[in-house]
Parts: structure tokens; C-alpha cells; sequence
């Protein structure tokens, strides 16, 4: 039920998802989703339907909300995770209601201090796994040293990477650069020895392919994040422009357009359909509010395919591995 235009694009998403074979549920106003469901021609036999009445909507307040729609799609499919109904969920909905949901419902992992929200951007030399973006605007350094703690565990998972390599993201390369915040955090970092630190990054470096986890606050993060976005949109419409100029530039598009295509897809975090909540006790992907329902698909495909992988138990035994390693200076919380 969540998303800009729901249910349309989440049902069709369903649809298009299921085509790779594994068990959908949707999770909404059962009235509501069988009117799209008749639209759309009907759900094949691995789609499932489970009854909320309850929305929460894209401008709720998080946690209000997941306190007390306790009968709201995001509540209740993070319970169906919660209670082994389901592997993972997925939601194009309030990201700040999903991340407030999840931890009511499902708890954070052991050891985890904060929850983080990680993109991937499709660099030139394969993923690149970039968070927090926006879970956590005020940072303290322990709280960098598990985002790459579970970044790298991440790109394990996802990306069968055996020793990912981290790095912070930072105004310039030299260690004296940067901030207090990331300076004492590279500091963390430097000495935990299961985690391959590069030091600092600049962002015009970030998909370049020198590394595969970037870490930052969730404040630089999600300004970085809608950044990235808009600049996409921004050079997709000149080329747009460009291309309607006359009939020449339309034959030379028509020409270019497979490596446009592909060029720009390094630039775009879409590729997967989403983000993932790291640290709570659940395989969680939050999409775009206005993704359409090949977007949704991609999310689906994704979270299933690092549910698979035991993303979970990467993450809490790295989780488990850093804090033995390293000793907390601020005192956790």
C-alpha cells in the first residue's frame, strides 16, 4: 500500500517478480488490492494476498505511526518477517515509518547500535554499497565503524566480494581532512582488522571501483543520495532536449542509445529497486515513492536474492567480530 501511486505499480511489480519463482505476499487492504488485482488480470499461483486495514501514509510522522497503526501494512508485514511467515519485505512506502516499524515489530540485531539505510550505486567496477542515507543524522565515530562493519557484510552477501574494501566519504583524500567526526572514525576503523579501511574518498571517486563500502552520516549521506538523483533526471532531459533538436539528432539518439543507456546506469541507484535497513532484525528493502512496478520487481528480486544469501547472519557475525575487536570509546549508546 505504500508508494506515490499504490497499490498499482506494487501489484504490478508482484507480477513481474513472480516470474522468477518464489513466494509473493501482498500486504494491504484486501477490498482495495483485488479491485487492482482485476485491473491487472489476476495474480499467478505464487502470489499471495494477507489483509492490513490499516495505511500508513508518506507524510506520517515514523514513529507515531508504527506505534500506533499496530494493523498497518508496513507493521504487519515486518511481523510476518518477524514471526517466520515471511524471508523478507519490501516497501515503496514512508521510509521513516518503515525503519520506525521495523524495529517494533522485529528489533535490532545484536549488538547493533544504530540501524542504517545503504544504497547501491552500479559503478564502473561493480557495486558499490553507500550508507547511512538518512536513517542517522547526528553520528558518533562507533556508529561509521558498524555501517562499514555492515556494509562489508553486505556486499558479501549480495555480491559474493570476499575481502570488500571501506572507505569514509570526505571532502579530500588526506588523512588530516574531513571532520572531527569522520577523523576520529577512521581512526575506528583503521584498527579493525576485519575490515579492509582505504581511509578517505571523495565523492567524485565513489564509482570509480577503488572500493566497495563508502560510509558517512545519514544527514551528508541522503543530501548525497538525492544529489546523485537529481542530476540523473537533470542530464537524462538534456539528452532528451538534445536529441528533439532535429531530425539528425534523432537518428544520432536512436544510434547512441544503447550506450547512453548503459553508461547512465552507472550513475543510477535504481538498478535494485532500493535501499536496505541494516542492523534490524530483518531483510528489509525501501524503494523509491514513485518507483513504477519494474522498480518494485527489482526490489522484490533483490531482497529475496540477500534473504537467500543469509544477509542477516553475515551481519550479526561481523557485528560480533568488530565489537570483540574493538574496543567502543564513546561507550555505545
Amino acid at each position: 500500500m505504500g508508494g506515490d501511486f499504490a497499490p498499482g505499480p506494487n501489484v504490478a511489480g508482484a507480477i513481474e517478480a513472480s516470474r522468477h519463482g518464489f513466494q509473493i505476499l501482498l500486504v494491504g487492504d484486501e477490498a482495495v488490492l483485488r479491485e487492482e488485482i482485476a485491473e491487472q488480470g489476476g495474480l499467478p499461483p505464487n502470489v499471495h494476498l494477507h489483509h492490513a486495514s490499516e495505511v500508513v501514509e508518506m507524510d506520517e510522522k515514523a514513529a507515531s505511526a508504527a506505534r500506533h497503526k499496530r494493523d498497518s501494512s508496513l507493521r504487519v508485514a515486518f511481523e510476518l518477517v518477524s514471526h517466520g511467515q515471511a524471508d523478507a519485505m519490501v516497501t515503496m512506502g514512508n521510509s521513516g515509518a518503515a525503519m520506525a516499524s521495523g524495529l517494533f515489530a522485529c528489533g535490532r540485531l545484536d549488538g547493533v547500535l544504530r540501524p542504517a539505510i545503504a544504497t547501491i550505486f552500479p559503478g564502473s567496477a561493480g557495486p558499490v554499497v553507500f550508507l547511512d542515507v538518512g536513517a542517522n543524522v547526528d553520528c558518533k565515530p562507533e556508529y561509521l565503524l558498524q555501517f562499514g562493519t555492515m556494509g562489508a557484510a553486505l556486499t558479501r552477501a549480495a555480491f559474493a566480494v570476499t575481502k570488500p574494501k571501506v572507505a569514509i566519504l570526505s571532502n579530500a583524500s588526506e588523512a588530516e581532512k574531513g571532520t572531527e567526526l569522520t577523523r576520529a572514525s577512521a581512526e575506528l576503523l583503521g584498527g579493525a582488522g576485519s575490515i579492509q579501511f582505504c581511509g578517505y574518498l571523495e565523492p567524485g571517486a565513489m564509482l570509480e571501483g577503488e572500493v566497495q563500502v563508502v560510509v558517512t552520516d545519514g544527514w551528508t549521506g541522503n543530501i548525497m543520495l538525492k544529489t546523485a538523483e537529481g542530476m540523473v533526471e537533470h542530464i537524462k532531459g538534456l539528452m532528451r532536449e538534445a536529441a528533439d533538436r532535429n531530425v539528425l539528432s534523432q537518428a544520432g539518439a536512436l544510434l547512441m542509445k544503447p550506450s547512453l543507456s548503459a553508461a547512465m546506469s552507472e550513475l543510477d541507484s535504481s538498478e535494485y529497486g532500493g535501499g536496505l535497513l541494516l542492523g534490524i532484525n530483518a531483510v528489509a528493502v525501501i524503494g523509491h515513492g514513485a518507483a513504477d512496478g519494474a522498480s518494485v520487481a527489482r526490489a522484490l528480486g533483490f531482497a529475496e536474492r540477500v534473504a537467500r544469501a543469509g544477509l542477516l547472519d553475515r551481519v550479526r557475525e561481523s557485528v560480533t567480530e568488530q565489537r570483540e575487536a574493538v574496543e567502543m570509546p564513546h561507550g555505545g549508546e
